[in-house]
């Protein structure tokens, strides 16, 4: 496929989660790395085709993302170390045990009011408000930890990041995660096109 007629698909559909030039990035790595993992190889299984696609998707949105979100940095070193080994990969977030860039003032701002928010303890006064109170300060606090830990489950390299970088980088992650989906279903659209000419 012409990447020239995929530029141009790409600029009719617009909207949706990140830029056009990082969709087009996304879209020009995704098509490279299909290419070089042998996706319409017919020899190829349909779980080896299924881990090769997946393998260059995630490659292709690590590599369009850059190394500026830990979580990029974090699955370009899966890729790598599920190259190099066909075991499990390790994803303890081990690229992102250097600290990451320091969120802006703004950001932390917001993080801790969040986070102390969660944290409120009663207020001295009525006995039977003050303790709803406390129990209610305590299932926000048990709840923020719960959704905590998934997140550092779900983000790639969550798992050494503090509460305030995690939520920035589960926003980042989201966006790009969403230009991916968009720019998969541009790519299929366009197979099912040029299918039926």
């Amino acid at each position: 496929m012409a990447m020239a007629s995929n530029r141009g698909v790409l600029g009719v559909q617009g909207g949706g989660g990140g830029s056009g030039k990082f969709k087009r990035a996304l879209l020009r790595n995704l098509i490279l790395g299909l290419r070089k993992g042998g996706v319409a190889s017919r020899e190829m299984g349909f779980h080896e085709r299924k881990d090769a696609i997946k393998r260059a998707a995630d490659a292709a949105l690590a590599s369009a993302r850059g190394a500026a979100p830990c979580w990029s940095r974090s699955l370009a070193a899966e890729i790598a170390q599920q190259h190099r080994s066909p075991g499990p990969a390790n994803s303890s977030g081990e690229c992102c045990k250097a600290p990451p860039p320091p969120p802006s003032p703004r950001k932390m701002i917001v993080c801790k009011k969040i986070v102390r928010r969660s944290l409120r303890r009663p207020r001295p006064g009525n006995a039977t408000a003050s303790s709803k109170e406390y129990g209610a300060g305590a299932l926000a606090r048990a709840m923020l930890r719960k959704r905590t830990t998934v997140l550092k489950e779900i983000v790639p390299g969550g798992k050494a990041l503090d509460v305030c970088t995690l939520l920035g980088e589960t926003l980042d992650y989201a966006v790009s995660l969403k230009a991916q989906v968009d720019v998969m279903q541009l790519l299929v659209r366009a197979l099912q096109e040029r299918k039926h000419k």
